[in-house]
């Protein structure tokens, strides 16, 4: 069921119905409900599982001594998501209120801490919140090519980093 779901937001979007999502399935709305209360229930579970292999990121980027290194390799890797993932975990966080808040809450678990840590060593830049760096991590994962991926990354890093003095 979670695949056809996947699917069936993917192609019809954040409005979809509990019915279109069983019909995608090939079961019925009795069915689907003995799975998931709700269609929040659903979702969730599919942000979750979009959100798995970020953590794994943050958890290997907490073990790095080093606190910019760590921050850049979220901030680089952090974004696992494919373009159809990304435009998935979109349409889903445009569901309800509560997805918008997981799929904030998701992110934020991948950026703070590593953030906070280049703040507190005085390596990132005061001015700019997880906020923005997540806004600036979905900048630089949409480039079209590896190359521009790549020197996206370098280019916002430098610019987030705080300057030498």
């Amino acid at each position: 069921m979670l695949d056809a779901a996947r699917l069936a937001f993917a192609e019809q979007g954040p409005d979809l119905s509990i019915e279109a999502i069983a019909r995608t399935a090939g079961v019925g709305a009795t069915t689907f409900y003995r799975h998931f209360a709700t269609k929040d229930d659903l979702v969730l579970q599919l942000l979750e599982d979009l959100a798995r292999g970020a953590g794994q990121v943050a958890d290997e980027a907490a073990a790095i001594a080093d606190d910019w290194e760590a921050f850049c390799a979220v901030f680089t890797r952090g974004c696992v998501l494919d373009d159809a993932g990304l435009r998935l975990f979109d349409a889903l966080c445009k569901t309800s209120p509560q997805a918008a808040e997981r799929g904030t809450t998701l992110t934020a678990s991948l950026i703070t801490p590593v953030a906070d840590r280049a703040w507190q060593s005085g390596q990132l830049r005061g001015d700019v919140t997880a906020e923005d760096v997540a806004a600036f991590m979905r900048m630089a994962d949409s480039a079209s090519t590896p190359r521009q991926r790549e020197s996206a990354h370098e280019v916002m890093l430098a610019g987030l980093r705080t300057p030498a003095e």
